[in-house]
């Protein structure tokens, strides 16, 4: 059989399948939303089924509640939290955190990113004076980012 192509109601995803696939559920790659495969004559417009007019774009649309665990297994996306503390970033006097922070939020695609939170916390610093070894504690900031990853 031939493949014929649709595009997706949700993020109009153009997507190429099998006419033999037509009237299946399937998960679209894009958007992860399950919808019905359309018939080749559907998806170009010439045949509605006969279903009133207006009704096909609906029908195509099929959300259920939950996914099957198998489905969501594959393509759900974790919550991760990365957390930068200034300190951890400045060695031999040069300091990296802008760097480093900026160069981890573009690694990340912009939709997954679901918050970037500024922190505080305190750390002991040791040092010597006079020969002898003093700790204080100091006060520093940092970022932690929230983000969506397989």
């Amino acid at each position: 059989m031939a493949d014929f192509t649709f595009a997706c109601p949700f993020c109009n995803l153009e997507l190429s399948v099998d006419e033999s696939n037509a009237g299946h559920e399937v998960e679209c790659p894009g958007c992860n939303e399950v919808l019905l495969i359309p018939t080749p004559a559907q998806a170009a417009g010439s045949d509605d089924g006969g279903l009133p007019s207006g009704a096909l774009a609906s029908a195509e649309i099929i959300k259920p509640k939950a996914r099957p665990l198998d489905i969501a297994a594959k393509v759900s996306k974790a919550l991760k939290v990365k957390t930068f503390r200034h300190h951890d970033h400045v060695k031999n006097g040069k300091d990296t955190f802008d760097a480093d922070v900026s160069q981890f939020i573009s690694s990340i695609i912009e939709d997954d990113i679901v918050s970037i939170n500024p922190i505080q916390y305190s750390h002991l610093e040791k040092s010597k004076v006079d020969d002898k070894e003093v700790e204080r504690i100091v006060n520093q900031f940092g970022v932690m980012v929230v983000y969506k990853a397989a």
